[in-house]
């Protein structure tokens, strides 16, 4: 269980969920499939380059509302200029409200955290990460892949998730 910095006990940087998002990025090895309502915490987007840089298939969908904000939109951009597929769900008729991260088919990092500044540093918003091979696949199905392959995918950057 972790905690945004402006609420956890003790301000345990230990107990980040920023850290906590980060460190998944750095020992993800095979696939870090991320589906976010809002993005905009530097220290998160350069551990996704970073995992990118290191053959991990970063893969972004993101909420259409969010992601015309300039402050999202400048980090969607960096990410794809740094070769990171980002899907906008532009159709869907609900707010995409979800902040979750897919690492490695294995591990899965969910709660109400916005990977964001504000949710970093100011707001009261908590993390859990889960292991289970059954769990990351119900997540990649119903939280990430209908979305990219099916429904709402409208607007993509970059290019088409191909499932092997």
């Amino acid at each position: 269980m972790y905690f945004s910095l402006g609420t956890s006990p003790s301000s345990d940087s230990s107990l980040s969920c920023s850290k906590a998002i980060c460190d998944l990025f750095k020992s993800a090895k095979v696939s870090a499939l991320v589906s976010i309502y809002s993005l905009s915490e530097a220290a998160i987007i350069d551990s996704m380059i970073a995992a990118h840089k290191r053959g991990v298939n970063v893969v972004v969908v993101a909420d259409y509302v969010q992601s015309q904000g300039k402050n999202m939109n400048q980090y969607l951009k960096k990410l794809e200029t740094a070769g990171i597929p980002i899907f906008i769900a532009s159709k869907q008729k609900a707010c995409m409200h979800n902040k979750v991260g897919i690492f490695d088919s294995l591990y899965v990092a969910t709660g109400s955290y916005n990977w964001t500044s504000n949710g970093t540093r100011k707001n009261d918003e908590n993390l859990v990460v889960l292991e289970g091979v059954g769990l990351a696949n119900a997540y990649e199905k119903y939280v990430f892949e209908r979305v990219v392959n099916n429904e709402t995918a409208a607007k993509i950057y970059g290019y088409r998730l191909t499932k092997n």
